[in-house]
């Protein structure tokens, strides 16, 4: 396998650690595609999404989105990433869709702040900003069920919390939830998320 990704990307982490999980680190080659636009053309080679990251399969078939990437891993490990109870996945899910969606509303602000102030959208960074707050809030209520789990939907909220450090700190969110930075400190010496953090960080 051959997985297309950007190293400080939370998108491509959340793929890397899903391969870690699941026991195939050393079956699969990380390919370094930043920056996208001059490496296109490799991209779009194993997908026509021409996004990061990307799973080639041996058989050809590539897989775009890191949720659906992990769910393959989860399947070829017979269910190492996701819990097999179903009232254990849904909260698993319930977790994993937080974390995804908080991701999703740094990233379009960090988008938005890329952008010369004239682009920038006010609407746009204030709807955001109170969404990823609101999330904030969501994950401290939920903190207790994510203590000393290590599945997708806990990994995932360690991703977002991490990349929140880096393109949310005004947010402030460990000085805010004080539990949510306890368990994030912890979870930050499991191994496949120490092993993905990203470059200089």
């Amino acid at each position: 396998m051959k997985l297309f990704m950007t190293p400080t990307s939370p998108y491509s982490r959340r793929a890397r650690i899903a391969i870690i999980e699941a026991g195939y680190r050393n079956q699969c080659q990380e390919i370094d595609v930043s920056p996208i636009p001059e490496n296109l053309d490799t991209l779009l080679s194993a997908h026509p999404s021409g996004k990061a990251p990307t799973l080639l399969l041996d058989s050809g078939i590539g897989l775009s989105e890191c949720i659906l990437i992990a769910q393959h891993m989860n399947d070829i490990s017979e269910g190492k990433l996701y819990p097999k109870d179903p009232a254990e996945r849904l909260s698993c899910q319930t977790m994993e869709s937080i974390g995804s969606v908080l991701m999703d509303s740094l990233f379009t602000r960090s988008s938005q702040n890329r952008l010369d102030a004239s682009e920038q959208s006010p609407t746009i960074l204030k709807k955001e900003t109170e969404r990823s707050n609101r999330l904030y809030r969501a994950l401290d209520e939920i903190v207790s069920e994510l203590e000393g789990k290590k599945h997708m939907g806990a990994l995932t909220v360690a991703c977002a919390l991490s990349y929140a450090d880096w393109r949310g700190a005004e947010d402030n969110w460990r000085v805010k939830h004080p539990r949510l930075d306890a368990w994030m400190e912890e979870i930050e010496q499991h191994q496949s998320f120490a092993t993905t953090s990203r470059p200089n960080a």
